[in-house]
């Protein structure tokens, strides 16, 4: 750490899964080291906060909200229909029978819904969510109860059954932790979204980064530079800043297959700051 200056870490010349590679350019007097996020984490991030904003209205849906399903059958033209779309239901004269289906998992644990059974043994859902309230439960079996009367029923010529669901509070619980993980998760992407850029110039060195939650601005006089401290560490080869005779400030970095690639580099910042190179171990 330097008086004043805090390091704000190396660059990756090669970069890694998360940042790009390092970019130099040389303008209008300066030379400027940049690094990116890769854009697939930009592309991720960015659709992870869709589903991210839409957790708070499946939230107030499952606290406020509803969902009640129409079944209807008319004799006269064999037709069946949920909420008015026949496409959802075989026609009338294949229906054996209404059951009650029963599922399990880990997530919600027992879960049930309404399947119609045609006679050739295919099976139709037809509520629009599965039940786990009690309550709501009671009602898809009566809503079953009374469709397996009908069909036992001819003289009966037209059908409407409604039934309701809406959350209990296991899945009101689960629907908020749910979002909280999401956020957690976004966060952490949105701490990974950054750039960063080191402008070099004859007077002072400018640390920059930007994201979502960052903002690092420094300046380090190039007066308080004696060298530019090449050396290994831990299988990398680093570019240092020797400040103030002893402090040492991370510059670029590369694994040992890409070290080469320092070398242009060292010579370029060694001969625009007008500072020595020394190689140095560890």
């Amino acid at each position: 750490m330097n008086e004043g200056v805090a390091s704000p870490g190396s660059l990756s010349v090669q970069g890694g899964l998360i940042r790009a590679g390092m970019k130099v350019r040389k303008e209008n007097g300066r030379i400027v080291l940049s690094q990116t996020t890769r854009f697939w984490v930009y592309a991720a991030v960015s659709f992870w906060a869709l589903i991210v904003l839409a957790g708070p209205f499946m939230i107030y849906s499952d606290f406020f909200g509803s969902q009640t399903t129409h079944f209807t059958c008319d004799r006269g033209t064999g037709v069946c229909a949920v909420d008015g779309r026949s496409k959802d239901s075989p026609p009338m004269a294949d229906i054996k029978r209404a059951e009650i289906d029963r599922d399990f998992n880990r997530r919600d644990g027992a879960n049930y819904g309404i399947t119609l059974v045609a006679r050739d043994g295919k099976k139709y859902r037809i509520e629009q969510q599965r039940a786990i309230k009690s309550s709501v439960v009671a009602e898809y079996r009566a809503a079953v109860k009374t469709i397996n009367a009908y069909l036992a029923d001819p003289a009966q010529q037209k059908f409407d059954v409604s039934f309701t669901y809406s959350a209990g509070w296991w899945e009101k619980i689960q629907s908020v932790f749910y979002f909280l993980v999401a956020l957690v998760f976004l966060c952490v992407g949105l701490m990974m979204w950054s750039k960063r850029r080191y402008i070099l110039e004859r007077e002072k060195i400018t640390f920059l980064i930007r994201g979502p939650f960052q903002r690092y601005n420094q300046e380090l006089p190039t007066a308080r530079i004696s060298a530019i401290v090449d050396h290994m560490v831990a299988n990398q080869r680093r570019i240092d800043l020797k400040v103030d005779a002893y402090n040492g400030i991370g510059l670029v970095s590369a694994s040992a297959w890409a070290a080469s690639k320092l070398d242009q580099i060292a010579l370029d910042l060694a001969e625009f700051l007008e500072k020595p190179i020394e190689k140095a171990n560890g």
